[in-house]
Formats: structure tokens, sequence, C-alpha cells
């Protein structure tokens, strides 16, 4: 029999070069005390650790910024956590804090579908829509 954990760790180990922090918006407002304003609220961290970024050329379902399911044919990228990650939500946040290749530090992604599941997991998979590159990333 297949030992789930110990392939887990090896793809942890040789698959997930990279670090990433992903957030997801709190959805509420906050008082600015010295304005008087309301304000976003900071987003919430859901997850922040290892990571693999790898393109994807092909998409074919995903969710529109509308929340409607759209059929296409578009690049992407599908990002692979390990095993204990926490479950991605739709519109989180990707941002690569680390990475072996120095472009896509501080690229920022968003998650566009629910993560796969598999009746053998080993990783968690999402997939990503890359959302913006910050000047000094």
């Amino acid at each position: 029999m297949l030992d789930q954990l110990g392939i887990s760790r090896v793809l942890e180990q040789h698959m997930m070069p990279d670090w990433v922090k992903v957030t997801r918006a709190a959805g509420k407002e906050a008082l600015d005390p010295a304005t008087g304003a309301l304000i976003p609220a900071a987003p919430l961290v859901v997850y922040e650790g290892r990571a693999g970024l790898y393109p994807q050329q092909e998409k074919i379902r995903s969710r529109g910024r509308t929340g409607a399911w759209v059929e296409e044919v578009r690049a992407g990228y599908k990002l692979i956590l390990p095993l204990a990650a926490p479950e991605l939500g739709d519109h989180d946040t990707v941002l690569v804090v680390k990475s072996v290749d120095e472009q896509a530090r501080g690229r920022t992604y968003e998650v566009t579908t629910l993560g796969e599941v598999s009746s053998f997991p080993v990783i968690r998979t999402v997939w990503l829509e890359q959302y913006n590159r910050r000047a000094d990333g």
C-alpha cells in the first residue's frame, strides 16, 4: 500500500520551493479613530508557508469576477500547497514572498476556483490568475 504521508513529504520538499502568503478580505469596515472615517479592515491571513507555483496554459472552467461559471481557454497558474494547508476560497489573494524565480517575488494572484479534492490526497491544488506585479518585486 502507498504511504500517503511519505508521498506528501517528498512532494513538499521537492515541489514546493516557494513561500507564499494567502489573505482573504475581512469583509467588514473599521473606524479610523484619527479621521472618523470607515476604512476597509485588514485582510485575514489564511495561510503562510511553503508552496509551488506552476504555469498552466489551459483553463477550461472557472468562476468569473461576478461569481458566474464561465468556460474558456486562457493562461493560468496552479498553486500546490502542503496537505495540512487550509482550504482556500474564491478570490483569496496569494502573494509570492520568496521564490527560486526572482521574477515571481512580489507578484500577486487571485484564487479562481475551489481547491481540487482527491480520494488519495497528497497535496492541495488551487488554480490562480495573475492579479498584479509589484514594481519592487
